[in-house]
């Protein structure tokens, strides 16, 4: 029976080696769509052994890459597609997918030359305008990051996720009234979407609009009663009202939705003050 058991795997470890370029990197691929993250990056390191002058290493790379990326390897990931790179200079998508590692380590600066060059092959991309003008945002350029939003909707005019977000980067700059003209129109198209009234009434907050605010935000909790965030900002808005017993109201609906109560302790003892 040991001599059964060796055997079998002298066959088995054979027929690994006689494994070929294409069957390794099929067999990585499988790993990867069933989520085996691990035994994946083993198979595409196989793969680019075998034959590393392959010009499909670019593809052997990237997969690595994102398996890595999937196991918490940011830095090899990175590594890893900065290899990939090397068979494929001009792969805008191996360099978009750098830069969104990148922006997750918050290395912004590196992250924004390679959303650069990806626009430097792709000026339309759309998901690298956004990219690019959030960080552009962060960095408080924001002309900068005012075109590349205008440039991506010019390409996607009905793209609201970049519209509330330069509607957002106006409320940061200061334009306020920009801000709320912008956010007005996101509701007149959207009057179901909640999160477009919870940022409206943070705008409103700020320009000491506190009746609208209220109003506003009243109606998201209204379209997303699950939204604990959205409670919490009802709470704040009526707190600075002098609406204590409302307030308190609202967090008891916010712990309802799942926040946790402890962390609501100190808005829960303004509430009970006389």
């Amino acid at each position: 029976m040991r001599i059964f058991t060796t055997m079998i795997m002298i066959l088995v470890s054979s027929c690994l080696m006689a494994q070929s370029y294409t069957e390794l990197f099929v067999e990585g691929e499988k790993h990867l769509k069933a989520n085996d993250y691990s035994k994946a990056a083993q198979l595409f390191k196989q793969v680019i052994e075998k034959d590393s002058a392959n010009r499909y290493n670019e593809y052997a790379y990237s997969n690595l890459a994102f398996a890595q990326w999937q196991s918490g390897e940011g830095d090899s990931a990175i590594d890893s597609y900065t290899k990939a790179l090397r068979y494929n200079p001009e792969s805008a998508q191996i360099m978009q997918q750098r830069a969104r590692l990148y922006l997750e380590q918050e290395k912004n600066d590196s992250a924004l030359a390679d959303y650069n060059r990806v626009l430097s092959i792709e000026p339309r991309n759309s998901h690298a305008l956004f990219m690019r003008a959030y960080i552009y945002g962060e960095r408080k350029e924001y002309e900068r990051a005012y075109s590349d939003y205008n440039t991506l909707l010019a390409i996607e005019p009905a793209n609201n996720d970049a519209r509330l977000s330069l509607a957002l980067l106006y409320h940061r700059a200061g334009r306020l009234n920009d801000a709320l003209m912008l956010l007005g129109l996101l509701i007149d198209g959207n009057p179901q979407n909640a999160e477009f009234y919870y940022a409206r009434s943070n705008v409103e907050r700020e320009e000491g609009l506190t009746v609208l605010a209220i109003m506003d935000i009243e109606k998201a909790t209204v379209l997303a009663p699950n939204n604990a965030q959205y409670h919490i900002a009802h709470a704040q808005l009526l707190l600075a009202q002098g609406e204590k017993r409302a307030a308190r109201a609202a967090l008891d609906r916010a712990v309802a939705a799942g926040q946790q109560r402890a962390t609501l302790s100190e808005m829960y003892k303004e509430c009970n003050t006389n």
